[in-house]
Protein backbone atom coordinates (compact mmCIF):
# COMPACT_ATOMS: atom_id res chain seq x y z
CA UNK A 1 0.00 0.00 0.00
CA UNK A 2 1.42 3.28 -1.15
CA UNK A 3 1.89 5.94 1.63
CA UNK A 4 -1.11 7.99 -0.20
CA UNK A 5 -3.65 5.14 0.01
CA UNK A 6 -2.55 4.56 3.67
CA UNK A 7 -3.41 8.67 4.55
CA UNK A 8 -6.24 8.32 1.80
CA UNK A 9 -8.38 5.69 4.28
CA UNK A 10 -7.75 7.61 7.29
CA UNK A 11 -9.20 10.68 5.47
CA UNK A 12 -12.43 8.58 4.54
CA UNK A 13 -12.77 7.07 7.42
CA UNK A 14 -12.59 10.62 9.70
CA UNK A 15 -15.28 12.32 7.20
CA UNK A 16 -17.64 9.11 7.67
CA UNK A 17 -16.94 9.51 11.59
CA UNK A 18 -16.99 13.12 11.93
CA UNK A 19 -18.37 14.87 8.70
CA UNK A 20 -21.26 17.35 8.53
CA UNK A 21 -24.22 16.63 6.81
CA UNK A 22 -24.59 19.28 3.93
CA UNK A 23 -27.33 20.59 1.15
CA UNK A 24 -25.01 21.51 -1.40
CA UNK A 25 -25.20 23.12 -5.24
CA UNK A 26 -25.46 19.43 -6.50
CA UNK A 27 -26.00 17.45 -3.40
CA UNK A 28 -25.88 16.32 -0.10
CA UNK A 29 -22.49 15.52 1.36
CA UNK A 30 -20.71 14.33 4.21
CA UNK A 31 -18.18 16.78 4.83
CA UNK A 32 -15.40 18.26 6.78
CA UNK A 33 -12.95 21.23 6.55
CA UNK A 34 -9.22 22.23 6.05
CA UNK A 35 -7.06 18.74 5.93
CA UNK A 36 -4.22 18.27 4.70
CA UNK A 37 -3.22 14.79 2.83
CA UNK A 38 0.72 13.44 1.85
CA UNK A 39 1.21 11.71 -1.30
CA UNK A 40 4.58 10.60 -0.12
CA UNK A 41 7.75 10.14 -2.68
CA UNK A 42 6.30 10.24 -6.36
CA UNK A 43 10.23 9.04 -7.24
CA UNK A 44 10.00 5.70 -5.31
CA UNK A 45 5.51 5.14 -5.70
CA UNK A 46 3.04 6.36 -7.37
CA UNK A 47 0.32 7.31 -5.49
CA UNK A 48 -2.60 5.77 -7.16
CA UNK A 49 -4.82 3.42 -4.91
CA UNK A 50 -5.19 -0.09 -5.17
CA UNK A 51 -8.24 -0.92 -3.05
CA UNK A 52 -10.25 -0.23 -6.12
CA UNK A 53 -9.17 -0.19 -9.91
CA UNK A 54 -8.41 3.50 -11.26
CA UNK A 55 -8.60 4.23 -15.35
CA UNK A 56 -5.56 6.16 -15.18
CA UNK A 57 -5.18 6.56 -18.83
CA UNK A 58 -8.34 8.90 -18.53
CA UNK A 59 -6.48 11.16 -16.13
CA UNK A 60 -3.46 11.51 -18.17
CA UNK A 61 -5.45 12.54 -21.41
CA UNK A 62 -7.15 15.06 -18.95
CA UNK A 63 -3.59 16.86 -18.01
CA UNK A 64 -2.19 16.53 -21.58
CA UNK A 65 -5.84 18.48 -22.99
CA UNK A 66 -4.72 20.93 -19.81
CA UNK A 67 -1.72 21.89 -20.74
CA UNK A 68 -1.90 22.29 -24.44
CA UNK A 69 -5.12 25.05 -23.26
CA UNK A 70 -8.15 23.55 -23.90
CA UNK A 71 -11.24 25.20 -25.47
CA UNK A 72 -13.80 22.17 -26.66
CA UNK A 73 -14.81 19.06 -24.85
CA UNK A 74 -12.49 17.38 -28.10
CA UNK A 75 -9.53 18.61 -26.46
CA UNK A 76 -10.04 16.28 -24.01
CA UNK A 77 -11.59 13.46 -26.08
CA UNK A 78 -8.63 13.52 -28.19
CA UNK A 79 -5.85 12.76 -25.99
CA UNK A 80 -8.36 9.93 -24.21
CA UNK A 81 -10.19 11.60 -21.51
CA UNK A 82 -13.99 11.38 -22.03
CA UNK A 83 -15.67 12.70 -19.41
CA UNK A 84 -15.84 15.75 -20.14
CA UNK A 85 -18.82 16.22 -21.27
CA UNK A 86 -20.94 17.47 -18.28
CA UNK A 87 -19.65 20.60 -18.55
CA UNK A 88 -19.24 21.08 -22.55
CA UNK A 89 -21.75 24.01 -23.62
CA UNK A 90 -24.28 22.70 -26.62
CA UNK A 91 -21.29 23.25 -29.03
CA UNK A 92 -18.93 21.57 -26.54
CA UNK A 93 -17.30 24.54 -26.16
CA UNK A 94 -15.81 24.65 -22.58
CA UNK A 95 -14.57 27.58 -20.79
CA UNK A 96 -12.18 26.70 -17.78
CA UNK A 97 -9.55 28.46 -16.45
CA UNK A 98 -7.20 25.02 -15.90
CA UNK A 99 -4.48 25.54 -18.02
CA UNK A 100 -5.93 28.50 -19.75
CA UNK A 101 -5.11 30.51 -17.10
CA UNK A 102 -1.73 29.13 -16.26
CA UNK A 103 -0.51 30.23 -19.25
CA UNK A 104 -2.39 33.47 -19.25
CA UNK A 105 -3.23 34.65 -16.24
CA UNK A 106 -3.77 38.69 -17.38
CA UNK A 107 -1.25 38.39 -20.07
CA UNK A 108 1.68 36.57 -17.45
CA UNK A 109 2.55 33.37 -18.62
CA UNK A 110 2.69 31.20 -15.22
CA UNK A 111 3.82 28.24 -16.55
CA UNK A 112 7.27 30.03 -18.22
CA UNK A 113 8.12 31.74 -15.43
CA UNK A 114 7.80 29.08 -13.43
CA UNK A 115 10.21 26.78 -15.77
CA UNK A 116 12.78 29.98 -15.43
CA UNK A 117 12.80 29.96 -11.96
CA UNK A 118 13.15 26.15 -11.80
CA UNK A 119 16.17 26.31 -13.57
CA UNK A 120 17.39 29.53 -12.75
CA UNK A 121 16.72 30.67 -9.67
CA UNK A 122 15.28 27.15 -8.02
CA UNK A 123 15.67 28.90 -3.84
CA UNK A 124 12.92 31.40 -5.10
CA UNK A 125 9.66 31.50 -3.00
CA UNK A 126 7.30 32.71 -5.47
CA UNK A 127 7.07 29.52 -7.49
CA UNK A 128 3.39 29.41 -7.87
CA UNK A 129 0.75 29.02 -10.53
CA UNK A 130 -2.54 29.81 -10.02
CA UNK A 131 -6.28 29.26 -11.68
CA UNK A 132 -8.27 31.24 -9.20
CA UNK A 133 -9.23 34.29 -10.82
CA UNK A 134 -12.04 36.08 -9.39
CA UNK A 135 -12.72 38.01 -12.09
CA UNK A 136 -13.76 35.05 -14.26
CA UNK A 137 -15.86 32.87 -12.25
CA UNK A 138 -18.95 34.02 -13.33
CA UNK A 139 -18.54 33.17 -16.75
CA UNK A 140 -16.31 29.66 -16.72
CA UNK A 141 -18.27 26.62 -17.02
CA UNK A 142 -16.25 25.09 -13.80
CA UNK A 143 -14.69 27.25 -11.37
CA UNK A 144 -11.15 25.33 -10.58
CA UNK A 145 -11.36 23.15 -7.77
CA UNK A 146 -7.53 22.42 -7.29
CA UNK A 147 -6.80 26.07 -7.91
CA UNK A 148 -3.08 26.61 -6.40
CA UNK A 149 0.65 24.81 -6.77
CA UNK A 150 3.63 26.13 -5.43
CA UNK A 151 7.10 24.66 -6.22
CA UNK A 152 9.64 23.77 -4.00
CA UNK A 153 13.24 22.30 -4.79
CA UNK A 154 14.95 20.87 -1.74
CA UNK A 155 18.42 18.51 -1.83
CA UNK A 156 19.10 20.89 -4.70
CA UNK A 157 17.66 18.80 -6.92
CA UNK A 158 14.34 17.49 -6.13
CA UNK A 159 11.10 18.88 -7.22
CA UNK A 160 8.19 19.15 -4.25
CA UNK A 161 4.66 20.78 -4.96
CA UNK A 162 2.16 21.80 -2.52
CA UNK A 163 -1.28 21.64 -4.32
CA UNK A 164 -4.22 23.67 -2.74
CA UNK A 165 -8.04 22.52 -3.60
CA UNK A 166 -11.02 24.33 -2.21
CA UNK A 167 -13.33 21.60 -2.69
CA UNK A 168 -12.67 17.90 -2.71
CA UNK A 169 -15.00 14.73 -4.04
CA UNK A 170 -12.88 12.12 -2.11
CA UNK A 171 -14.25 9.28 -3.88
CA UNK A 172 -13.72 10.15 -7.36
CA UNK A 173 -11.99 13.38 -7.97
CA UNK A 174 -9.10 12.70 -4.83
CA UNK A 175 -8.10 9.83 -6.39
CA UNK A 176 -7.85 10.75 -9.85
CA UNK A 177 -5.87 14.49 -8.43
CA UNK A 178 -3.45 12.37 -7.18
CA UNK A 179 -2.71 10.43 -10.48
CA UNK A 180 -2.89 14.17 -12.10
CA UNK A 181 -0.61 15.73 -9.64
CA UNK A 182 2.12 12.75 -9.42
CA UNK A 183 2.21 13.13 -13.33
CA UNK A 184 2.66 16.55 -13.76
CA UNK A 185 5.40 16.66 -10.82
CA UNK A 186 6.95 14.22 -13.04
CA UNK A 187 7.17 15.27 -16.49
CA UNK A 188 7.78 18.84 -15.07
CA UNK A 189 10.98 17.48 -13.41
CA UNK A 190 11.79 15.90 -16.18
CA UNK A 191 11.79 19.03 -18.53
CA UNK A 192 13.74 21.21 -16.13
CA UNK A 193 16.54 18.21 -14.80
CA UNK A 194 15.04 17.95 -11.25
CA UNK A 195 14.07 14.77 -9.45
CA UNK A 196 10.00 14.43 -8.62
CA UNK A 197 9.50 14.30 -4.69
CA UNK A 198 7.01 14.77 -2.19
CA UNK A 199 3.36 16.34 -2.95
CA UNK A 200 1.39 17.52 -0.10
CA UNK A 201 -2.52 18.32 -0.72
CA UNK A 202 -4.24 21.13 1.16
CA UNK A 203 -7.64 20.60 1.36
CA UNK A 204 -10.55 22.65 1.87
CA UNK A 205 -14.33 21.59 2.06
CA UNK A 206 -13.76 17.70 1.99
CA UNK A 207 -16.30 15.32 1.10
CA UNK A 208 -18.40 12.67 0.47
CA UNK A 209 -21.65 12.51 -1.68
CA UNK A 210 -24.20 10.34 0.03
CA UNK A 211 -25.03 8.81 -2.94
CA UNK A 212 -21.21 7.39 -2.28
CA UNK A 213 -21.48 6.00 1.11
CA UNK A 214 -22.96 2.31 0.26
CA UNK A 215 -19.45 2.09 -2.36
CA UNK A 216 -17.52 3.67 0.56
CA UNK A 217 -17.97 0.52 2.64
CA UNK A 218 -16.93 -1.48 -0.22
CA UNK A 219 -13.99 -0.17 -1.13
CA UNK A 220 -12.38 0.00 2.76
CA UNK A 221 -13.64 -3.80 2.85
CA UNK A 222 -11.39 -4.14 -0.46
CA UNK A 223 -8.40 -2.26 0.26
CA UNK A 224 -7.49 -4.48 3.44
CA UNK A 225 -6.60 -7.03 0.98
CA UNK A 226 -4.14 -4.29 -0.83
CA UNK A 227 -0.45 -5.96 -1.94
CA UNK A 228 2.31 -5.02 0.00
CA UNK A 229 4.06 -3.50 -2.45
CA UNK A 230 3.65 -0.13 -4.35
CA UNK A 231 3.03 0.58 -8.08
CA UNK A 232 6.08 2.28 -9.49
CA UNK A 233 6.34 4.26 -13.08
CA UNK A 234 8.37 4.61 -15.85
CA UNK A 235 8.22 7.70 -18.45
CA UNK A 236 8.85 7.83 -22.12
CA UNK A 237 9.86 11.03 -22.73
CA UNK A 238 13.16 12.69 -23.54
CA UNK A 239 15.68 14.32 -20.93
CA UNK A 240 14.41 18.26 -21.27
CA UNK A 241 11.53 17.68 -23.50
CA UNK A 242 8.45 20.36 -22.97
CA UNK A 243 6.00 18.85 -20.71
CA UNK A 244 3.55 20.06 -22.96
CA UNK A 245 4.20 17.26 -25.35
CA UNK A 246 3.38 14.66 -22.67
CA UNK A 247 0.67 12.34 -24.19
CA UNK A 248 -0.64 9.39 -22.21
CA UNK A 249 1.02 6.00 -23.46
CA UNK A 250 4.11 7.94 -22.19
CA UNK A 251 3.95 6.81 -18.71
CA UNK A 252 3.79 3.51 -17.99
CA UNK A 253 2.78 1.93 -14.51
CA UNK A 254 4.08 -1.18 -13.16
CA UNK A 255 3.36 -3.17 -10.31
CA UNK A 256 0.01 -1.69 -10.01
CA UNK A 257 -1.89 -4.88 -8.23
CA UNK A 258 -5.73 -3.23 -7.64
CA UNK A 259 -8.73 -4.89 -6.61
CA UNK A 260 -11.91 -4.25 -8.84
CA UNK A 261 -13.61 -1.12 -9.86
CA UNK A 262 -16.31 0.25 -7.75
CA UNK A 263 -18.21 2.71 -10.07
CA UNK A 264 -19.16 6.27 -8.49
CA UNK A 265 -21.86 8.06 -9.49
CA UNK A 266 -19.97 11.62 -11.35
CA UNK A 267 -21.46 14.80 -9.64
CA UNK A 268 -21.58 17.91 -11.96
Amino acid sequence: MTQFEANYIKLVNKIVREGVDKDTRNGTTRSIFGEMIDLGDVFTEFPIIQGRKIYSKGILGELAAILNKPKHVDDFKKKGCNYWDKWARIDGSINVDYGNAWYDFNGVDQIAELKYKLKHKPNDRRMIVTGWNPGNLEDLDLPCCHMMYQFHVSKGNTLNMLWTQRSVDTMIGLPSDAVFAATWLIILANEVGLKPGNIKMSLGDVHIYHEHLEEVITYLDQARSIASYSPRWELNMEKGQAMEEFMPEMLTLTSYDHRASISFELKG
